[in-house]
């Protein structure tokens, strides 16, 4: 890859790293934001599955734009809508409007994130493509490192109002640097002969069976992993009776792992030539860490938020490679859209029903046992035939670094 390709990743990450701290950011205050507006768990988890609906209803629509026309335009649209969108999200006193507002930002997101997996499937070599991806992901984890712990620590001393509103405001520059940028580096796929696919070709894409198991690993994967994402600091403070500051400090362990394993992922999945069994063995540590919370609590939890943030990252990395190789690369947004839609569903969902289970039970140990039966799921929709085997994964890997060279 050359210079301009890595500049294209980073960057892009950047964006994704931005974009995925407004969907973290209530969560470390979803008990400040209950008291606020006077509602119970159940409503405020609201806060977060509005988000990951809107992100779900756009998928599709943003993935097949994405492959039809230029995937700059629709993240410039996107930019703009996150950051009209969460600035009134600051000043608002009204849930109804929160949720309103959480939503559109969700809908704003979906049209930044498949576009962005598109330039990179489009820019980056297929020998390539685990490890740039698996730094995409190393930005989103980033993220949460920044929202779920530095954002509790600094709420120590500043409100929670003022990080929402500067984390809005950075939306502006990089919403301007992109546009200098995509001129000046020509990062516009629609250069590369892309005709985009017709609706019954597009519908085709239900028709296949690998796809099918990839929505089944995608739908099960999220509900499971949003178990730790998004109630990991509220168990952690209502449960346990944590601090803010305490809590920030495990989840920035996890975080952290999450950083440091996310490109390595990838790289391991580059070069063992398939995806799933990374997938496989990311589900099984997160399985493992469910079922320890569920029989041991917070015993041994800094060795577990480990094993959960190298789960996030084996899981993650891999699955968004994989669904950009299953079909050809010119229709790797309808793909990505397909998968992320049935993922943010499952992810959606997950918000009210672990709300809800938290409101019904007043304890988390029905949760983490949902959560197991989840991944275990997850990784029988691994088995079988999902990917080439390494034998055609290495032909095909020769044929293109030879037309690279």
């Amino acid at each position: 890859m050359t210079r301009k390709h890595w500049l294209i990743v980073c960057f892009v990450s950047f964006i994704h790293l931005l974009v995925f701290s407004h969907r973290m950011e209530v969560i470390p205050f979803l008990v400040d934001l209950k008291d606020l507006y006077g509602v119970g768990y159940t409503e405020v988890g609201g806060l977060v599955s509005s988000f990951l609906l809107g992100y779900a209803v756009l998928q599709i629509p943003a993935g097949t734009l994405s492959d039809r026309y230029s995937p700059k335009i629709l993240i410039i649209v996107g930019l703009t809508t996150m950051l009209v969108t969460s600035i009134l999200f600051v000043f608002t006193h009204s849930l109804f409007f929160a949720l309103c507002l959480r939503f559109i930002m969700g809908a704003s997101s979906a049209m930044i994130f498949s576009p962005v997996i598109k330039l990179i499937s489009i820019f980056t070599p297929k020998e390539k493509r685990g490890v740039s991806i698996g730094i995409l992901e190393g930005a989103a984890g980033l993220a949460m490192l920044i929202t779920l712990t530095v954002f509790p620590f600094l709420s120590s001393f500043v409100e929670m109002n003022i990080l929402f509103l500067f984390l809005s405001l950075s939306l502006f520059p990089v919403s301007l640097l992109f546009l200098k940028l995509s001129t000046k580096e020509g990062i516009d796929p629609t250069a590369i002969n892309q005709k985009g696919i017709k609706k019954s070709d597009f519908l085709d894409l239900f028709k296949n069976k690998k796809i099918q198991r990839l929505m089944g690993i995608s739908f099960f994967g999220l509900f499971g992993l949003y178990a730790f994402l998004a109630w990991m600091p509220t168990y952690m403070e209502s449960a346990l009776g944590y601090s803010k500051q305490k809590t920030g400090i495990i989840m920035a362990i996890m975080m952290t792992a999450q950083i440091l394993a996310a490109p390595l992922s990838g790289k391991i999945s580059d070069l063992m030539g398939q995806r799933k069994s990374a997938i496989i063995i990311g589900s099984i540590l997160m399985a493992m860490s469910s079922l320890w919370l569920f029989f041991f609590h917070d015993q041994g939890i800094y060795l577990v938020v480990v094993l959960i943030g190298n789960g996030i990252s084996l899981s993650l990395a891999p699955m968004l490679a994989l669904a950009t190789e299953i079909a050809d690369v010119k229709i790797a947004g309808s793909v990505i859209s397909i998968m992320n839609t049935i993922g943010q569903v499952g992810s959606a969902i997950s918000g009210f029903i672990y709300g809800m289970l938290y409101d019904a039970f007043g304890n988390f140990q029905l949760i983490w046992i949902v959560c197991f039966i989840a991944f275990i799921i997850r990784i029988c929709f691994c088995f079988g035939e999902l990917e080439n085997h390494r034998e055609k994964y290495l032909n095909v890997r020769k044929k293109e670094i030879r037309a690279h060279s």
